[in-house]
């Protein structure tokens, strides 16, 4: 099965020359997908509705956030970039992946947002499952919801990807991020993006705390409510551009959500 070049594999659409110049970005092969780069172990005892999402032979794909029973909010490009998307697994209650514990269901169907693009705007995607979990859910940023994204506020993201340019993560990771508008986080999006669209995560102070490969679809969190998805950010875990960028929840059409 290929490997969805996650997260960042895809930079916003921007001139080649611009990129590598400066982001010294250039192509390679997609890796194995892999937590949080920095940040600090978690569980998900802590955090139940974190959700780590394999491949059928068992290697980390993505990560997402169990909204409803049987709902699992997600990337788009996590479904899109899937060979089969109803060939993943959804596992909950599962702090290190090498274990047995917790449960595990398969993906039944899948809606990814209609308006999706390979500039990763509007990437968001939910998967059902084939039987519900039972574990807590967590609720989905909407109207009324504006002040929990107020620049300069802290948010917190989880993921199972890599933690490093080393070998795939197993562990439940959180990072505790600054937002800030979109701008702030390029390359990885145009200078105009929309914060209508997207939501920009800093690293906190001394650290270089970010996303990185296997953390796309990963819920950022405020106040126990989901406000972003991760979309796109620090491709090789390391200290260069420790950014990350998320789908802004609001903009998730409420109709995939259902």
């Amino acid at each position: 099965m290929s490997r969805p070049n996650h997260p960042a594999a895809r930079p916003a659409r921007r001139p080649l020359a611009v990129l590598l110049a400066a982001a010294g970005l250039v192509a390679v092969a997609a890796g194995p997908a892999a937590a949080v780069h920095g940040g600090s172990d978690t569980t998900t005892r802590a955090n139940p509705f974190v959700i780590a999402l394999q491949t059928a032979d068992g290697q980390q794909w993505c990560t997402g956030a169990l909204i409803a029973p049987t709902k699992v909010l997600t990337a788009g490009h996590c479904a899109t970039e899937a060979d089969d998307p109803t060939t993943l697994r959804a596992i909950a209650g599962r702090t290190d992946l090498t274990g047995t514990g917790g449960q595990e269901r398969r993906v039944k169907s899948f809606k990814v947002d209609p308006r999706f693009t390979t500039g990763l705007d509007h990437d968001s995607a939910v998967l059902t499952l084939d039987r519900p979990l039972p574990q807590r859910t967590v609720r989905v940023a909407g109207k009324g919801d504006e002040k929990l994204y107020r620049y300069g506020r802290t948010a917190t993201v989880y993921g199972y990807g890599r933690t490093g340019d080393g070998g795939p993560g197993t562990h439940l990771k959180q990072a505790v991020l600054t937002l800030a508008a979109p701008a702030g986080c390029e390359p990885f999006v145009e200078p105009d993006a929309s914060p209508l669209l997207k939501v920009c995560g800093l690293p906190g102070p001394g650290t270089t705390d970010s996303i990185c490969k296997g953390d796309s679809g990963g819920p950022l969190v405020v106040d126990g409510v989901v406000i972003g998805v991760v979309s796109t950010g620090n491709k090789y875990c390391d200290t260069q551009f420790p950014v990350s960028v998320f789908t802004r929840a609001t903009d998730i059409p409420r109709s995939i959500l259902k």
